[in-house]
């Protein structure tokens, strides 16, 4: 299952083939889908490098423009009857300017409006192509991405190698909820937990709220999981290994948004300012309930069951009971806080699902150079070297047991 897509992230989709011919068929098939964001990289037997893109190039469309430039000059001294008042080399110099000026127009036009690859992405894979190599690279919309494997894999000459990266996510990866204990408390550690609670909150009616508010949180949840998927999905769809997180983020995407739906409609956002806040402290400004649930969901792993919330209540409200409206709003809490964990759980498989991905790039690249005794080895450990200076232990495990079985490479 998959979560709502989203057509404002694009992602770059490669595919590297082993001859000429399949990446010019497949850059046309390309254009022939309306893909314009879409070109080639030939590296010839010596390594020289050429780029082909189709539609029309800034030096065609620059020389339109000039001859279009002058053919208007012509018309603009025929029409006023101004061509009879200069000698042939007066008019050089008019003519000129107007075949100047169209040009510049065109270099200018063709720039705003013509469709290209990113020169970023361009120079991310210069560096690691090999002689006789041809990468192909489209930029597209996340939900065209499966169309593009399709057209990269379409053509019966060779299979190549696809591979699709992301941006950067568009949000704040830093998480928004305390980390789990890995730990099961317990009973008479939870209940000591729950009294040391109500012991350490006081409250106030006066106090400011503080931080965001549940929509907004709720927002930032369904940002990152809505990012997680698509991301996820395209990796599914370039067949790339996926952890067990992973699988199950995806399996489970329409249960968690029901649950993030059900809730922004249970809580409404006036009922957020009438919870009593916390006075002072850390949680100051932060509802007192949503304290709570924090505790709980941290303190039991996030394993709740009917008995050890009743266990946790009953504890603490031995020492201060709870309103009516905060007794309402545990649960919301309790079911708020799960998904701020799983939101840092989708960033973590998200974060490691890509560095898998350029582990396993970077391990094809060296590969093919040490299979070719190509020259470019040593620049491909280079610009490996460059890129990831300190890489982490993830990605640095997952190239070594890509490499591992390719005595050449390692």
């Amino acid at each position: 299952m998959r979560f709502w897509r989203k057509n404002g992230h694009r992602v770059l989709v490669v595919g590297i083939f082993q001859s000429l011919g399949a990446g010019r068929a497949v850059l046309q098939n390309l254009h022939r889908a309306r893909f314009r964001r879409a070109a080639a990289i030939h590296a010839s037997a010596k390594g020289r490098q050429r780029v082909e893109e189709h539609g029309i190039s800034v030096i065609a469309g620059s020389t339109a423009a000039s001859v279009l430039g002058l053919a208007l000059g012509a018309f603009i001294f025929w029409q006023r009857g101004m061509l009879a008042d200069y000698r042939p080399v007066g008019l050089v110099l008019p003519f000129a300017a107007f075949a100047l000026a169209g040009a510049i127009t065109g270099w200018i036009l063709i720039q705003l409006l013509r469709e290209h690859v990113d020169s970023e992405s361009f120079a991310r894979f210069t560096n690691t192509i090999l002689p006789n190599e041809t990468v192909v690279l489209a930029e597209v919309g996340a939900s065209e991405s499966s169309r593009v494997l399709a057209i990269l894999r379409g053509v019966e000459a060779e299979a190549p190698v696809t591979f699709g990266f992301y941006p950067p996510p568009p949000f704040s990866i830093e998480s928004t909820a305390r980390p789990l204990s890995h730990e099961l408390s317990s009973s008479q550690r939870l209940v000591e937990k729950a009294a040391s609670l109500a012991h350490a909150i006081a409250v106030s009616r006066t106090a400011k709220p503080r931080g965001p508010s549940f929509l907004h949180r709720l927002l930032e949840i369904e940002n990152a999981l809505e990012w997680t998927n698509m991301s996820l999905t395209m990796s599914a769809e370039a067949h790339h290994a996926f952890t067990l997180s992973a699988e199950w983020l995806l399996d489970n995407a329409y249960l968690i948004r029901e649950q993030v739906a059900d809730l922004r409609k249970s809580l409404p956002q006036k009922y957020y300012g009438k919870l009593p806040l916390i006075a002072s402290g850390p949680g100051a400004g932060l509802p007192r309930v949503y304290q709570v649930a924090a505790e709980m969901v941290t303190e039991t792993d996030g394993a709740l069951e009917p008995e050890i919330i009743r266990r946790f209540l009953s504890a603490f409200q031995a020492i201060t009971p709870l309103d009516i409206g905060e007794l309402w709003a545990l649960p919301l809490m309790l079911r708020l806080q799960l998904l701020e964990c799983l939101r840092t759980l989708a960033i973590q498989v998200d974060q490691q699902q890509r560095e898998s991905e350029e582990a396993d790039f970077w391990a094809n690249r060296l590969i093919a150079a040490a299979r070719h005794s190509s020259p470019r080895l040593l620049k491909i450990m280079e610009e490996l070297v460059e890129r990831y200076p300190e890489p982490t232990p993830h990605f640095a495990s997952e190239l070594v047991a890509h490499l591992y079985d390719d005595e050449g490479a390692l």
